[in-house]
């Protein structure tokens, strides 16, 4: 019986956002494509998912949010059946798609991109999810109500696009699974629908089976021409192969589907290009207002893919009301009305969810609890006798008395960016990204040109003269955002964050992957066998990349080798030298973390609920700010427990607190940080310092809980008293 109500509860929950998108999309838009509209309505049905639960999550708890967010999409599923609408056409199958066999291959390349990336995800390898997004999906499920808290300062108000972690939050708390099996769902199921989604938009533009095809293909594993340093002979081994084919600068999703923000991402942004399809060509303010919605919904996914679709989206439709205006010379409102719709509902929603776009605005309708101010309520309420006759109407005067703690407003980090004048003619690489020691390349040397070529460097081209052409407003929108976009990472700088421009190069080399592909496909259709052979080397080109990937693949231990530099965020170039190789017993301890890190968490979280913090005492030289995340930090995830750790980019007070609180368990810094537990194991270090051990022996300040072994390593757990 359990069986049975189990399986019904994962087809409720696997199910209702994607009829929810079918119902949408058929009602609405009167989208008659199969391969359009299946993978589009799982896309949609999963944003609407996603942006419900980020709003009600403000109001109420998981449990209560989640399941409403399900009886909404069901009510609004409904209602849209229910009202009276045209007729949508007839399914069908793209023209393109003209035998059975062509079909059965597309379908066959949407089941190969999900078997291709859905492997490693369910082994346990998911790039950088460890660092921020596990932490966060985590926070998502067990903070009482929204804003989030930054992962590495817990008193921060966090702004950033959480969207990919509240469905992975979704699934985790739904389907009672791990987090990182609820990442591995998003993969498995968001892979194939990009693969299709491609495939469907092209097909429609371009009218032939072959670019379409490609231009899927090369979407979601196309490469570069950094394969020609093979024969260099610089790179033996598996991990010289792996270190070749990781590209730095100029990443597409091969490398990045493993990432939250492109493996969701990409797939809503190719639902919008193929929505605004069907809006361009009848616009109407039904369309124009889901449309917005979908489009608003993108900057909880990504900035990167927001900013540019909204401004392209503004131009192409301003620039059609402008050619349809009347004779008379005046605007026609209604239909400029229309047009810009999208566009005002996207911003006008998306300035209110809490991501890096309202970070300046919700500074001012959201308190910013900072961690000065936190840390100082704390310790004004546990000086006092008695802590009820605190009323919290007196906060403002205690903070205006204690002027050293209280916290000045000031601008956030993202909102100044400026030209990139003192790194011109350079471009940020990711190695030594997330630290102050980012390393720029030049955009003529050899690294970046062959990390360029040939997607961008011939698919952007390809584009613009595809648009000057055919100026239809698709070719037109899609142009624009495979130029646009590759324009910040080379003319703006943001510091010690310029790295994250790089994600902007993602975008355009995606989208410049279908034109490459439209342009190879189209070559390769030709009688002319001198096109029919550069059609099929710019293809294979860019597909070697994913062959020796695949291949690297299968040899035995590559994903646990990828998985263990990942996890430890080490860079490939490290892992390849002898003192970088991991050792039988450094995989053994490996395999004792994982297994006491879930252990302590069965043990604290019933008692938590998630909401009460951990102290684990490690080295001195892990202790933040670091220059990379040290591994305990996965405790976070595996435990479902709040760890308090501090800016890793910078001194702060936060990180001041916590070092106090390993190196000695001050007090003042326990209570500062609000910590109720303190775990110590030889997993971090062999001997205890001194006044650690010290401050243990104090049976008024901490309580043994309980103590677990696996082998020679242990964890034990104490229990802060009151």
């Amino acid at each position: 019986m359990n069986t049975l109500l189990y399986s019904l509860q994962c087809l409720i929950v696997l199910g209702v956002p994607p009829l929810f998108g079918w119902i949408l999309l058929r009602r609405i838009f009167r989208e008659a494509n199969w391969l359009a509209l299946a993978p589009g309505a799982v896309v949609a049905g999963l944003v609407a998912l996603m942006a419900l639960v980020n709003e009600l999550r403000f109001f109420w708890e998981m449990r209560i949010a989640v399941w409403t967010a399900y009886k909404l999409l069901l009510a609004f599923t409904l209602a849209l059946v229910f009202t009276k609408l045209p007729q949508a056409p007839r399914l069908r199958l793209p023209g393109c798609v003209s035998r059975p066999w062509k079909f059965l291959l597309v379908m066959a390349g949407a089941c190969g991109a999900g078997f291709y990336y859905g492997i490693p995800a369910f082994k346990g390898y998911l790039n950088d999810a460890w660092w921020y997004h596990y932490p966060a999906a985590v926070q998502i499920q067990n903070v009482e109500l929204f804003p989030l808290k930054h992962v590495f300062a817990l008193d921060d108000i966090h702004y950033y696009h959480q969207g990919p972690d509240i469905l992975a939050a979704c699934w985790s708390f739904l389907l009672e699974l791990p987090v990182p099996t609820a990442w591995a769902l998003n993969i498995v199921i968001l892979a194939p629908c990009a693969f299709l989604l491609a495939f469907a938009l092209i097909a429609r533009l371009s009218r032939n089976y072959w670019a379409a095809l490609l231009a899927a293909t090369l979407l979601v594993g196309g490469g570069n021409l950094r394969w020609l340093l093979f024969f260099t002979g610089q790179f033996p081994g598996s991990n010289g192969a792996l270190q070749v084919f990781n590209s730095q600068t100029v990443q597409g999703l091969l490398q990045l589907t493993f990432t939250p923000s492109h493996i969701l991402g990409i797939p809503s942004a190719l639902v919008v290009l193929l929505l605004f399809r069907h809006f361009s060509a009848r616009p109407s303010y039904r369309m124009g207002a889901i449309l917005g919605l979908i489009l608003g919904a993108i900057t909880l996914v990504a900035e990167w893919y927001f900013l540019p679709l909204a401004a392209g989206i503004a131009m192409v439709m301003a620039h059609r009301v402008w050619r349809n205006r009347s004779i008379a010379g005046r605007w026609q409102a209604g239909r400029a009305a229309v047009a810009i719709l999208p566009v005002l509902v996207a911003i006008g929603w998306g300035s209110f969810n809490n991501t890096y776009l309202s970070g300046l605005l919700g500074h001012f309708w959201m308190r910013p609890v900072g961690v000065e101010e936190s840390a100082a309520v704390r310790q004004i309420t546990t000086e006092l006798a008695d802590p009820r006759s605190f009323p919290a109407s007196s906060l403002d005067q205690i903070l205006d008395n204690r002027a050293v703690y209280k916290p000045v407003w000031a601008a956030p980090n993202m909102v100044p960016l400026r030209l990139n004048l003192a790194h011109f003619g350079q471009v940020p690489s990711w190695e030594a990204a997330a630290s102050t020691e980012g390393s720029f390349i030049p955009i003529l040397g050899t690294q970046f040109l062959m990390e360029a070529c040939p997607v961008l460097l011939v698919g952007i081209p390809f584009g613009l003269w595809l648009a000057w052409r055919r100026r239809t407003p698709s070719v037109l929108l899609l142009a624009w955002l495979a130029a646009f976009s590759a324009l910040p990472p080379i003319v703006l700088d943001w510091g010690y964050r310029s790295t994250d421009f790089l994600r902007f190069f993602t975008a355009s080399y995606s989208y410049a992957a279908l034109f490459l592909g439209w342009l190879a496909g189209d070559l390769l259709c030709r009688p002319a066998l001198r096109s029919r052979l550069f059609g099929g080397a710019l293809a294979a080109s860019a597909l070697v990349t994913p062959f020796g990937l695949g291949l690297v693949g299968l040899m035995p231990g590559t994903i646990n080798r990828v998985k263990a530099i990942a996890n430890s965020a080490q860079s490939l170039s490290q892992a390849s030298t002898p003192s970088g190789a991991a050792t039988a017993a450094e995989e053994t301890r490996a395999q004792a973390f994982e297994k006491l890190a879930v252990t302590v968490g069965d043990f604290l979280f019933p008692l938590t609920q998630g909401r009460d913090r951990v102290i684990v005492v490690v080295p001195p030289d892990q202790i933040p700010p670091v220059k990379f995340f040290p591994e305990w930090m996965k405790m976070a995830t595996l435990s479902r427990i709040l760890i308090p750790v501090g800016w890793h980019w910078q001194d702060s007070s936060y990180s001041f607190y916590y070092r106090n609180a390993v190196t000695k368990l001050d007090p003042r810094a326990i209570t500062s940080l609000d910590a109720k537990w303190v775990i110590l194991s030889n997993l971090f270090q062999r001997e205890l310092p001194a006044e650690v051990a010290l401050a243990l022996a104090d049976g008024t300040r901490f309580a043994p809980a309980a103590r677990f072994r696996e082998g020679p390593y242990y964890m034990t757990i104490y229990k802060v008293r009151p």
